[in-house]
């Protein structure tokens, strides 16, 4: 680091930056931690982000650890006497307020996350977590992956509600208004059962839009090539000693199974455990 680099990270420092910030995005694990990054993220917003991200990168990469002086103040009040997930029972304090609201809208914004009706990046794999980084990066998390799955829990605890507590039953939802973009993607799919007995082909030919796998696999991490590498070699072996008509049912009894529990598995991990 040049002389100049570390005087404006000294310079930095001394106006309150918490160098730690960075690894709380990677660990957080509360709704007190979504809060505590949006609100550094409105208190930083008008500083030079390339350089913040480099400090705290720096930070990160040399093994920094969580300081506690910049633990949230205090826990969020939630209901007692209950085993539900910490995001399904904190009370809707204005803090967390204005953070929803604020992802809703977010949301609303990126139409390859909810829009199967219109958009046509939607089911686009890589459209869509483009979507989610950049909304992290607007809200503190600079994209990490944590982050991004404590964002989705959020929005999707939300999303279930404005479609079970207000347009099924008609009662009263606090974010309806800020959902209303929503009510005909989720009315349709109130009409459109998922079919238990749907088969791959067909799966992938009603697919919104196509999804492009081999520019999928190319835009993937090294590590998930890696282990899709390892899949197939698995899949080659298995084909010398079974009979070709075993292994297709096997394969579709698997993914009828991956797309009857898509949403379970989609949050799977983001509950009371977040390691």
């Amino acid at each position: 680091m040049s002389s100049g680099d570390q005087k404006v990270k000294e310079m930095f420092i001394e106006q309150g930056l918490h160098v730690d910030w960075l690894v709380r995005a990677h660990t957080v694990n509360s709704i007190e931690g979504l809060v505590y990054l949006s609100e550094q993220r409105h208190k930083w917003a008008e500083a030079d982000q390339k350089v913040i991200f480099r400090i705290l990168q720096d930070y990160k990469n040399s093994d920094g650890e969580l300081l506690p002086e910049h633990n949230p103040a205090a826990p969020i009040n939630r209901k007692r006497g209950t085993l539900k997930t910490e995001l399904e029972t904190f009370y809707d304090v204005p803090q967390v307020r204005t953070l929803t609201c604020e992802l809703l809208d977010m949301v609303k914004e990126e139409p390859s996350i909810w829009d199967k009706i219109r958009c046509v990046d939607f089911g686009c794999h890589q459209r869509m977590r483009q979507a989610w980084c950049s909304i992290s990066l607007k809200l503190g998390g600079w994209g990490a992956i944590q982050h991004v799955h404590m964002l989705k829990q959020l929005y999707r605890k939300k999303r279930d509600l404005y479609n079970v507590q207000y347009l099924r039953s008609g009662r009263e939802f606090e974010y309806c208004e800020k959902l209303s973009f929503l009510k005909d993607v989720l009315e349709m799919a109130k009409n459109d059962p998922l079919d238990k007995n749907i088969q791959l082909d067909e799966h992938l030919k009603t697919a919104t839009p196509i999804i492009d796998f081999d520019a999928e696999l190319l835009a993937a991490p090294a590590e998930i090539q890696q282990i899709l590498r390892e899949i197939s070699e698995k899949i080659d072996k298995v084909t010398t000693s079974q009979s070709p008509g075993f292994l297709a049912e096997y394969l579709a009894t698997c993914c009828n199974e991956v797309v009857k529990h898509r949403e379970t598995l989609a949050t799977a991990g983001l509950g009371d455990d977040f390691n």
